[in-house]
This record gives C-alpha cells, sequence and structure tokens, in this order.
C-alpha cells in the first residue's frame, strides 16, 4: 500500500581507503521523510524494517518541529560502524525504514470550566489561542462562573487550551496564603496536563505593611493540556476544569526553611569519575532560607569557595540566601526556591578504591529549620565517593600438585573506570577492530607438569636428590632427562616418597646436576565456571547468577544484619539493596544468616540483598580440557567482562578441583557365575576410568566375541550371553579410556551354572 511520504537519498563522494574511524568519511548520514500534501508525519511512528546492514550500527528518528503538525518532517539519522572503510569501487548501503504518514486532521474538544469569582475580575480562566468562548454564566449568589469552549487540535497531538491565573496586583482584596486547587473531570483524565508557568511570592518580613508578607502568594498562573486522539470529544463526554481558591487570610509568619539539597546528577553515596569534575549543589528551600556549607575530604581537608580549591584550613562558605524563585523537575517552583553552587572537584587517579570521599554538611542559620513545620534544624549531610581506576584479572592458579598452564593470565583487563560495562566483542569476527578495551577473550594454553629436581649423589640409576620426591610431587612413571640420563627414561621406584631417593629406569652414565621430571596430565571431570575463585574478597568462590538472600529482622543505623540463607556469602563481598546506601562489604559472618557490615544501615524486614565480588560480573562462556593424558594436553576457555568492579578484581581458576595424575587404564581379571542360556551384566572397568570397552578375544564352546558378550552402547559394561551347555568360559578384553589403551588384557572367567 502507499506510504503516502517521500524519503530522500544521501549520497557522498570518497576514495577508496577514506574510513569512519580516520574522519575521512563521515560518521552520520539523514534520511529526511517528507509526508504526501494532506498529510502528517511523526518519528515515532517510523522503524526498522529488517535488520540493519552490518555496515550500520543505529538509526534513529526525530522530529523537525511537532509531531503530527503541518509540515512537520521526520529526519532518520543513520549511524555508520566505526570500521567501515570505502572499497575500491562504489557501494550503496540499504536501510530498511516502515513508517506511515497519517491524513491531517483537527477533531474538535468540546470542555467546560467553573470556578469561585473572588475579587472581581481575580481568579479567571483565560482563553488560550485558538480557543472559542461558546458561554458564559454565574450561578445565582454571583460566586460560581462556568464557560464552555471548544477548540480544535490536530489529531494525536497536544495543544495548551486554557489558563487559570490569580493576580493580586491588580485588585486590593490581599493577598494569598494558600495555592488553587483543581479537579479534572474526564472519561479519559490521561490526556489532560497542567503545568504552573508562574508564580510570584511577597518578600516582606513586616507583617504592618500593606505589601505581600514573606510567603505570600502574589501572581500565579497554572496552564491546561489536552492531548487529542483521532476522534472528536463532544460536550457530553463531560470533560470539565473546577478551580477552587481560598480567600485572602490573616498573615502568619510562615516556617522559613530549607526543604532539600542534592547534588545534580548524584545521589547521596553515589561515585563520582576519577577525573576533573565541577558538581552543581542545589539547595531548596523557601524564600529568605538561609545556611552554610562545609565540604570535605577523607584527609581532613575543606572547601575553599573563595579559591575553589581544598585547603588545611576550616573554610566554608559564606552565609547564604534563598531569594530567587526557579523550577525543575527535581525542584517545582510552587512552593519553593532553590540555590546553585559550584564545587570543583579535583582528578583522583590512586589506584584505590573507596579511598576517596567528600561529605558536604548544609546547615540551617538564624531562624531557618530543616523541615516545613520548623522541627528540626539538623543539617543536611550529602557523602560522595571518588574511586581510582581499577584493574579485572582473570587466570589460572600457578602449580597446583605439579600442573600448570603455559599462559596463565587468560585476561588482563586495566586502569578501567569503576563499574564501567567495557566493550565485548570478538576480534576474529572483525578483523578491523582495534583490541583495545575488548573484554572478550578465547584462549588455549598447554596444561604440563615439569618441575626441577637437583642431583646429590647418584650410583648407577638409584639417584639422590637434594630434595624429597614428596616435595617435588614425583610419582612413578614419570619421565626423566637430563645429564648421561639417556632417553626414554622414568622412575620405576620410589621407595618411601618422604625420602630423597628414586629408581630410574636405565642411565648412560654419571647422573649430575638438574634432572627435568615430566608427567601427562589428566582430568578427574570437565572443569566448570564455578571453579574460578576469586583471589581478592577472602576466597570468595565466583557465583553467577550473584548471591541472594531475604533480611529476616529490620534495622535501624546498625552494622549487624540477620538474612535467611548465608551458605554462600563471603567476608568481603560487596552488599546491595533497594535501602542500602553506600558500598558496604561483609565484614564478618560470612557463610552465615548473621553478618557484620562495613557501615551503618536501616533495613527493612523482607528487603532482598545481593552479594558480590565488589559489583562485578563476568561471563565464562565455554570451558573444557583436551588431550588428557597426551602430551597435548590443553585448558580452553572462553568468556568476557560485563561489568567491572569498585575494586580491584582477580578471579583465578582453581586447577585442582579437576586435576589428576594421568595414569593408563588397566583391565582387571573378574570371576562371575551365569546360568545355563541366561545373561549377565559384567562391569570390568577400573575406578576412574570411562572409557570404551574392547573386546579382543572370547574362548570356549568354540564360539566367537559377538556370539558371547556385546558391549552396551555407553561402553560402561558387557552384557554375557550363555551358552545352554557347559561349565565355564573365558571372556579376553581390553579397556580403553578414550586417550588409551590398557597395555595388558585381562580375562572374565564365567561359571556356568545349572
Amino acid at each position: 500500500m502507499a506510504n503516502n511520504y517521500t524519503t530522500t537519498t544521501p549520497t557522498t563522494l570518497e576514495f577508496q581507503g577514506d574510513n569512519v574511524g580516520a574522519g575521512t568519511i563521515p560518521l552520520t548520514y539523514d534520511i529526511v521523510i517528507t509526508p504526501d500534501t494532506g498529510f502528517t508525519l511523526q518519528a515515532t511512528d517510523f522503524t526498522i524494517g529488517s535488520t540493519l546492514p552490518i555496515e550500520v550500527t543505529s538509526v534513529s528518528f526525530a522530529d523537525t518541529t511537532t509531531a503530527y503538525a503541518l509540515g512537520n518532517l521526520v529526519v532518520a539519522t543513520v549511524t555508520l560502524a566505526q570500521w567501515y572503510t570505502m572499497p575500491g569501487s562504489s557501494d550503496v548501503i540499504e536501510v530498511d525504514i516502515d513508517g506511515r504518514a497519517l491524513p491531517f486532521a483537527q477533531p474538535k474538544l468540546s470542555f467546560t470550566t467553573s470556578g469561585n469569582i473572588i475579587g472581581g475580575s481575580k481568579g479567571r480562566f483565560i482563553t488560550a489561542s485558538g480557543v472559542t468562548l461558546v458561554s458564559n454564566a454565574t450561578n445565582d449568589a454571583g460566586t460560581i462562573e462556568t464557560r464552555v469552549f471548544d477548540v480544535n487540535i490536530p489529531a494525536n497531538s497536544q495543544k495548551l487550551v486554557v489558563s487559570y491565573r490569580i493576580d493580586s496586583s491588580a485588585h486590593d482584596e490581599g493577598y494569598y496564603s494558600s495555592l488553587p486547587q483543581y479537579k479534572i473531570t474526564s472519561s479519559d483524565p490521561s490526556r489532560w496536563s497542567s503545568q504552573v508557568s508562574s508564580i510570584l511570592y511577597g518578600t516582606t518580613t513586616d507583617d504592618q505593611t500593606a505589601s505581600a508578607k514573606l510567603g505570600e502568594i502574589t501572581y500565579y498562573q497554572i496552564d491546561f493540556y489536552y492531548n487529542m486522539g483521532d476522534l472528536a470529544v463532544p460536550l457530553s463526554d463531560g470533560n470539565s476544569i473546577t478551580m477552587t481558591i481560598v480567600a485572602p487570610t490573616v498573615f502568619e509568619t510562615p516556617v522559613v526553611s530549607i526543604n532539600k539539597a542534592k547534588y545534580d546528577g548524584y545521589q547521596n553515596q553515589s561515585i563520582l569519575p576519577s577525573r576533573d569534575i565541577d558538581l552543581s549543589l542545589n539547595v531548596l528551600g523557601s524564600p529568605g532560607a538561609t545556611y552554610d556549607i562545609l565540604v570535605m575530604d577523607d584527609n581532613g581537608l575543606s572547601y575553599d569557595f573563595t579559591s575553589t580549591t581544598f585547603t588545611r584550613a576550616l573554610t566554608k562558605s559564606s552565609e547564604q540566601t534563598i531569594n530567587a524563585s526557579s523550577s525543575s523537575s527535581d525542584f517545582p517552583a510552587i512552593t519553593n526556591t532553590s540555590n546553585f553552587h559550584t564545587v570543583t572537584v579535583p582528578a583522583y587517579n590512586e589506584k584505590a578504591a573507596l579511598a576517596k570521599y567528600l561529605t558536604t554538611t548544609i546547615t540551617p542559620t538564624g531562624e531557618t529549620k530543616t523541615t516545613p513545620d520548623g522541627t528540626s534544624t539538623d543539617p543536611y549531610v550529602i557523602t560522595l565517593n571518588q574511586f581510582g581506576e581499577v584493574d579485572f584479572t582473570i587466570g589460572v592458579t600457578p602449580a597446583t600438585y605439579g600442573v600448570a598452564a603455559t599462559t596463565a593470565t587468560l585476561l588482563s583487563f586495566l586502569n578501567k573506570t569503576p563499574l564501567s560495562h567495557p566493550t565485548i566483542f570478538n576480534p576474529t569476527d572483525f578483523p578491523l577492530l582495534s583490541t583495545t578495551n575488548n573484554s572478550y577473550f578465547n584462549i588455549s594454553t598447554p596444561l604440563s607438569y615439569t618441575v626441577n629436581g637437583t642431583v646429590s649423589s647418584a650410583s648407577t640409576v638409584n639417584i639422590t636428590l637434594s630434595a624429597t620426591a614428596a616435595s617435588l610431587k614425583l610419582q612413578v612413571g614419570d619421565s626423566v632427562t637430563g645429564t648421561n640420563v639417556g632417553t626414554a627414561r622414568t622412575i620405576v621406584t620410589i621407595a618411601d616418597p618422604n625420602a630423597n631417593v628414586i629408581v630410574l629406569s636405565g642411565v648412560d652414565g654419571t647422573v649430575s646436576g638438574t634432572l627435568v621430571f615430566t608427567r601427562n596430565v589428566g582430568i578427574s571431570r570437565q572443569p566448570l565456571a564455578t571453579d574460578f575463585k576469586n583471589s581478592g574478597i577472602s576466597a570468595a568462590y565466583k557465583i553467577t547468577p550473584n548471591v541472594e538472600s531475604i533480611v529476616t529482622q529490620a534495622t535501624t543505623n546498625s552494622t549487624t544484619v540477620s538474612i535467611d540463607n548465608g551458605d554462600n556469602v563471603k567476608d568481603g563481598q560487596t552488599v546491595q539493596g533497594e535501602s542500602i546506601v553506600g558500598y558496604p562489604t561483609v565484614v564478618s559472618g560470612g557463610g552465615s544468616q548473621n553478618l557484620v557490615l562495613s557501615s551503618l544501615q536501616t533495613l527493612p524486614s523482607a528487603e532482598s540483598l545481593e552479594f558480590s565480588n565488589a559489583m562485578s560480573d563476568y561471563e565464562i562462556v565455554d570451558i573444557n580440557v583436551t588431550g588428557a593424558g597426551t602430551t597435548d594436553c590443553k585448558l580452553n576457555v572462553e568468556g568476557h567482562v560485563n561489568r567491572v568492579g569498585h575494586a580491584d578484581i582477580v578471579e583465578s581458576l582453581v586447577l585442582q578441583n579437576f586435576i589428576t595424575s594421568y595414569v593408563k587404564p588397566v583391565a582387571t581379571a573378574q570371576a562371575i557365575d551365569c546360568p545355563l542360556g541366561g545373561s549377565v551384566k559384567v562391569y570390568p572397568l577400573g575406578t576412574g576410568h570411562t572409557g570404551v570397552l574392547t573386546i579382543v578375544d572370547v574362548l570356549g564352546s568354540g564360539r566367537s566375541a559377538t556370539d558371547s558378550a556385546t558391549v552396551s552402547d555407553d561402553g560402561s559394561y558387557l552384557l554375557y550371553l550363555a551358552p545352554t551347555s557347559g561349565s565355564t568360559e573365558t571372556i579376553t578384553y581390553k579397556v580403553n579410556d578414550g586417550i588409551n589403551t590398557s597395555t595388558a588384557s585381562a580375562d572374565i572367567v564365567v561359571t556356568l551354572t545349572s
């Protein structure tokens, strides 16, 4: 069907080798979408119809004026990938854009207003532009005025339809100590919205003067908006605005107070970046409120607002007074005003976490309170943390049972912003991308047992070492190389592991110097992601997802907290929750239901807490060992870092969890009974061997191997089928563990019973 709109096709002349990352190709291109005559557009009606081409990272849509307004265009901004390079010929990048244009329409809204009449024309509804006053009437007492309005509004757009205003400066009826109250009646109240566009207060403190007193309202205007749909809204739908204002009352001295204080963009206990930063402190209160500000760091230095530096001398701001009205999303200017102060914080690049913090104290002065009801003068205190850069390292524990990884560090992710989300990509998929800030890793590193022993003395094959066999973790069968040892030599005897004497399979002369012992690496199982241990947080094992528990008893300003299950909670872990302030850690109690935290907390019962290693998050996508028992044993690990922590993190793979000394499988002799003509399962595998069985021969009664025994599908047992006559049969077999086959065969002797 027709789209009822057209799009432009941006083009550019480039040369082979031009690159987005180098700035020789523009990063973005604009596609302008224009509606056909009689149609209108809005940006949110447009999307990408299919998967973006690989050369494009994103497409955003924006209106040039107002959605669905006549003349509004939609601009689709296409952002290219940083790696895109101009090829040797013309290149066309197609972006599939889906959307719609709607016929221009202006459905009519009919609504009523009513309000009490105070002081002549004071407290009146004011017609907005384009709005028609249909009728106007007052009640018999002349105290309530009702108006009817009509207004055409473009479909799916918002319009100012009416305002309500009080203006004491034009009359002598006095001033107002309370704001007007309003009620909106509608079948769909969500289509109505309001905004206070202006408000003025008196500033005089002398209640004997004729001027407006401090806190009294002298001027006020609120604007009402309607968000029109596709259909007209008749008067019968009952849309109405009812406004009520209380007549002026005798002036009462209001409480002068500071009602709130915050740094724009940062909550209490927020983290500041380590770079230089200018902070905006917003102090909100009533007109005339006074206070001073003290900003101190963890070294006892205080901020000098004149020199904008931290000094040894105790410095604070001069007394400040709230005077001017202002408004923002956080601080509406209906009943309050605010002051803004700048605090310049220098860069902090030391590699330490939670080692620097700022404490800001806003203290009321004079008669100023810190609650609107005047019951408190407690200062406002705001604490901000500033972290240094952190490291995130994933590695393998050093030699364990004599086994070590050739590449001990799988990923070293250094000097990162605390709690940042690093870039994740696979450089093999995108070879043109730089590996800088790449948090993805895919490592294959050899695993081997290698240890050196120094010869103390030697008598042919009897070797005395300077260290015990146990301390070197030597085993019978280890390969040995060194001066005059020869080739293919092994340890054949270790009479006493706690002694220094070993016996070799042979020598070619007098053995001396350093001997090198090697051994093939075996595994008891495949490694798991939970085999990683955090060496920096009290040996806390990495658990994904992070540990969660529930508060069982409410606490008030306490470091002690009780939880329902602390089995997997470790000392040193960071605690987070909806009511948690800052970044406390578990000081003690890990593994139990009673914890001690590093800072005071107020927590409600049943709140969920999360425990993590410094709030870090990484994922092991795949981990396995290949070639166990061979000379090509390798550890293979793939993963990526989702978020670095607020402290240095070292996650280490614990080899001892799954590494063993490899021993070739051994077939063992067995004796079993089986009735004539019956069957029996035989489990001839030794402990630790999980490979398949290999049947070499079957003797007795002249039967073949397939007639007498078969191997199960999983290779875990033999199914023996007995003949109908005879007394015994013997099955000769070997064991294969998937790596090697047993050197010697063994017999399973079957005694046939009636």
